[in-house]
């Protein structure tokens, strides 16, 4: 087996964090810590993860956004994770921000359920990740530094 690393993985809710879970055989050879919104499924889901439960932002939080980097800046200096891995949403925004300060990689995973334009989350953390990882072929047009991973379910 190679190195462990130390990956932090950042969701909401809903299929952003199906995408993750769908990255386990990857992420359990590995020191995985999460960030995620507090809802049903994700309590349920990650149950027996170490957790950092943050608030969702949206495009109407906005302001929220340097609150939300700073704690992101804290916990990342903290938690010292080799790689930052997120598929969303406004919650990677911080996290994303905190990273590119800190010099950590981070890659940006489109959903599986993304086929048109990225919304606002996703157009950030885009540019500020060291690469941007598709399910789809369409999707490598409209998504500079794109690499295609093909579909993870």
């Amino acid at each position: 087996m190679g190195r462990r690393y130390r990956v932090l993985l950042v969701s909401s809710s809903g299929g952003v964090l199906l995408d993750l879970l769908a990255l386990r055989p990857w992420w359990e050879r590995h020191d995985p810590v999460w960030v995620a919104v507090r809802a049903p499924d994700t309590e349920v889901a990650l149950a027996g993860q170490r957790v950092h439960w943050q608030p969702e932002l949206s495009t109407q939080t906005r302001l929220r956004v340097l609150p939300a980097a700073w704690r992101a800046l804290r916990l990342l200096r903290r938690e010292r994770p080799d790689v930052v891995v997120s598929a969303g949403t406004g919650v990677a925004v911080g996290v994303f921000l905190a990273a590119r300060l800190l010099r950590v990689p981070s890659l940006w995973l489109e959903t599986f359920n993304m086929t048109g334009p990225a919304g606002a989350a996703a157009r950030l953390c885009s540019r500020l990740a060291a690469a941007v990882l598709v399910q789809r072929p369409a999707l490598l047009a409209s998504r500079p530094r794109a690499v295609l991973i093909g579909e993870l379910y």
